[in-house]
């Protein structure tokens, strides 16, 4: 009896378990065939990505561009720092699109690059009060986006957004620009050398085309933005309602005209 009873005991578990893992897998399922759909349906969309250092008001830009054309507003909005991708589709300026703000953390490199390969313009966003202290990180993060394949290939649009005009440290744009250009110059010259050592052994098609694409402007001659394949703007802006530095409208204006090129 007793030897019967356990046996009906583990049956029971048994059949307990199999059950627990038939649902399982049919929720995994449905969540993957959820999030396929999702995925279809948003690579419609031409994207736009948000990206640069962390705590240069990235996201209050994304909830602002997200929520200007609705009836949530979103001015000046208060955000935390983000550790996860935002995406989400929205009108800008009459205009539908893809909406990506990549956090700027380094562990999202994979992502901006990622994200980047499939952008139809990005959106560069430093903190206009903080760049001379980070000026050669907020450079190296540009390089990245301006060395990209995609963006190459494609001549996607960048528009540096110098954001937090309301400081009053913060820098002029045209200071500002002046500061990447310089800072810039003096890493490609870095890169250049870095890529040079590691393909002395193996110099091949592939790695010359890596060269010579990794190289912004001209050889030989002092970088500048206009130098480079993509178009590169700047523009001021603040998330503070009704400074005179506005420069939002700018921004949508920009991004409308960008993907409708």
């Amino acid at each position: 009896m007793v030897m019967g009873g356990v046996v009906l005991l583990v049956l029971a578990l048994a059949g307990w378990y199999l059950l627990q893992q038939q649902s399982a897998a049919i929720s995994n399922k449905s969540l993957a065939m959820a999030s396929g759909s999702a995925s279809n349906t948003s690579s419609k969309q031409p994207k736009v990505v948000i990206t640069g250092l962390m705590n240069t008001g990235k996201t209050a830009l994304w909830c602002h561009l997200r929520f200007s054309q609705t009836s949530v507003k979103s001015a000046a909005p208060m955000t935390q720092t983000s550790m996860a991708l935002n995406i989400a589709e929205a009108y800008v300026n009459e205009t539908r699109a893809l909406l990506v703000d990549v956090p700027g953390h380094q562990k999202f490199h994979f992502d901006r690059t990622t994200q980047l390969s499939q952008a139809r313009a990005v959106v560069f966003v430093v903190d206009s009060a903080q760049l001379a202290k980070n000026t050669r990180e907020a450079a190296e993060c540009l390089y990245e986006v301006l060395a990209n394949q995609h963006v190459q290939e494609k001549e996607v649009p960048v528009l540096v957004v110098c954001n937090k005009q309301d400081d009053p440290l913060a820098l002029a744009n045209t200071r500002i620009q002046a500061l990447l250009e310089d800072e810039i110059d003096r890493l490609r010259g870095s890169r250049q050398a870095g890529l040079d050592s590691v393909q002395d052994t193996a110099y091949d098609d592939a790695a010359a085309e890596e060269r010579a694409r990794d190289f912004l402007g001209f050889e030989g001659k002092r970088f500048a933005f206009e130098d480079v394949v993509s178009p590169v703007q700047f523009n001021e802006a603040t998330m503070v309602v009704g400074h005179d530095a506005g420069g939002l409208e700018q921004i949508e204006r920009w991004i409308a005209d960008a993907l409708q090129n």
